[in-house]
């Protein structure tokens, strides 16, 4: 793995130290920031479907949610 060099301005870099947690390197605290790449969000728009079918997800999410509620 290579290593780059950034510029970034001091309010920034004030930020990114206070959110650095002890034994944390600053590549470390910009990737916890960012989170996965397989951000589920990221998805939304992507896939088309019909009314009928949108109803039925959204129906078996409520079932979910509501066997995760306990």
């Amino acid at each position: 793995m290579g290593y780059k060099n950034i510029s970034i301005n001091e309010d920034v870099y004030r930020r990114l130290r206070k959110a650095k947690r002890d034994n944390e390197s600053f590549s470390e605290v910009i990737r916890r920031l960012l989170g996965p790449d397989d951000d589920i969000l990221d998805l939304f728009g992507t896939i088309s479907m019909s009314d009928e079918e949108k109803e039925e997800l959204l129906k078996d999410i409520d079932k979910m949610s509501g066997a995760w509620k306990h």
